[in-house]
């Protein structure tokens, strides 16, 4: 009987575990949305709240007319919080990865909690802009 058992734990890890380790796309929630001439953009992250310190983002990028994954170059991502009588302090944005089409990922790290805006940029004549609350 214990022989037959065995192969149980391993079947239960080969079938669980990679499921649950491997956050889906579809897990993902939106943040907030925007529309940028031909293209619409979606900043999604597993929560749908940005954070004061760390965060993981994921940017989908779309062409609004058919809503497929738009096929654009050069994403770069900027962000910023405006200080009233003092220059803008800028958040540690880093490069975005693409991860599929029409989709990038990027980590963001905000050393305040408040209202950053996120510019993004793209090729060909992408720029848009997120306004968002880090708690």
């Amino acid at each position: 009987m214990h022989r037959a058992l065995m192969p149980l734990p391993l079947l239960f890890a080969c079938l669980v575990l990679p499921v649950s380790c491997k956050k889906q796309s579809a897990d993902l929630v939106q943040i907030q949305q925007t529309r940028s001439g031909d293209y619409l953009m979606t900043l999604l992250n597993d929560t749908g709240a940005v954070k004061q310190h760390s965060n993981k983002l994921t940017l989908d990028i779309r062409n609004a007319a058919s809503n497929e994954p738009a096929n654009v170059t050069n994403v770069q991502v900027q962000a910023s919080m405006r200080m009233p009588g003092m220059a803008p302090m800028f958040g540690n944005v880093s490069s975005a990865r693409q991860a599929g089409p029409g989709r990038y990922e990027f980590d963001a790290d905000f050393s305040m909690a408040g209202q950053w805006s996120f510019v993004v940029t793209f090729v060909p004549n992408g720029r848009a802009q997120f306004n968002v609350n880090a708690q």
